[in-house]
């Protein structure tokens, strides 16, 4: 099994089942768990994970 702790825009977007551009949004979101490298994003699968839990009921903008 090829299992990635850290996931670049693409991966997780393909994660959540939304386009890259939605999840490039999501990202800029300041409660949403990514790190920033210039204009690389790098994302921890489980925080992602937890913080999509925690903000099921919310409408993000």
């Amino acid at each position: 099994m090829n299992y990635k702790e850290y996931l670049n825009i693409k991966e997780a977007a393909q994660l959540l089942g939304i386009n890259a551009k939605l999840m490039t949004k999501l990202s800029h979101q300041d409660s949403f768990p990514c790190i920033r490298f210039d204009r690389r994003v790098v994302i921890q699968k489980k925080a992602m994970e937890q913080w999509f839990i925690d903000n099921s009921n919310r409408f993000i903008k």
